[in-house]
């Protein structure tokens, strides 16, 4: 009796095991699932919004990941795996150093060429007038609406800029919207008591940037009068 209790313990025992043993190797290929669909997840978000970019317009910058290495390796690991699913234990090269820390620097670069990309393009739509301009207009009491008008917009327009957008179409659509606002409220500055001249110079050198030969002794003189000649600047294009 006793030899048969110890016979089926030791039965019990080498099964538990089994099922031990199963069930290690079982946590070790979710893990590395878990691992391999967070950087599929990256790399796919990655490229989806590097193509949603370009089909909006939007350049961004070709940085280089050496891809095809790592895809090549992604390629010899899944053959191996269906040869031998143990050899995620022992791969043939080190899975974290050498495939998924590479793998998430490019997602990384990536993100930061999207985000860069991003700014610097909203940066761009939103540049109509310079800060000086503003601020100089801004103590003339006939600007001050204009001024606060052209403000509220450009802040509207670095807002969107702030984040990533998913969707950069719809995005640019809301710059478009508040670029047109903006051009508008450019556009609406005047002042009975201020020379045509001085308005046109003032609203071209915001926008397109003012034709040196607009800078007339009338405007020269008016803008000396105001203290707001150094807030111009001549540029060479």
């Amino acid at each position: 009796m006793l030899l048969e209790r110890a016979a089926g313990l030791a039965t019990k025992i080498a099964e538990f095991q089994r099922l031990k043993g199963a069930a290690d190797e079982a946590a070790i290929f979710q893990t590395r699932a878990n691992q391999f669909t967070a950087l599929a997840g990256k790399l796919s978000l990655a490229l989806q919004s590097l193509r949603d970019f370009s089909e909006a317009g939007v350049r961004v910058p070709v940085f280089n990941s050496d891809a095809r290495s790592y895809a090549a390796k992604a390629k010899q690991l899944r053959e191996a795996l269906v040869d031998n699913p143990s050899i995620i234990n022992d791969p043939p090269f080190d899975l974290k150093y050498e495939f998924a820390d590479r793998i998430n620097a490019i997602a990384l670069s990536a993100e930061k060429g999207l985000s860069a990309s991003w700014s610097a393009y909203v940066a761009q739509r939103a540049d109509r007038g310079s800060t000086e301009v503003l601020g100089a207009l801004a103590a003339i009491p006939q600007f001050q609406e204009s001024v606060r008008k052209i403000r509220q917009c450009r802040s509207a327009i670095e807002s969107i800029g702030a984040i990533v957008p998913s969707d950069p179409k719809a995005a640019i659509k809301q710059i478009n919207t508040f670029v047109t606002d903006l051009e508008k409220a450019w556009a609406e500055l005047s002042a009975d008591d201020i020379p045509a001249s001085v308005i046109t110079f003032i609203r071209t050198a915001a926008s397109e940037g003012a034709m040196l030969a607009s800078f007339t002794e009338e405007v020269r003189t008016w803008l000396n009068d105001k203290g707001l000649t150094s807030a111009f600047r001549i540029r060479l294009s």
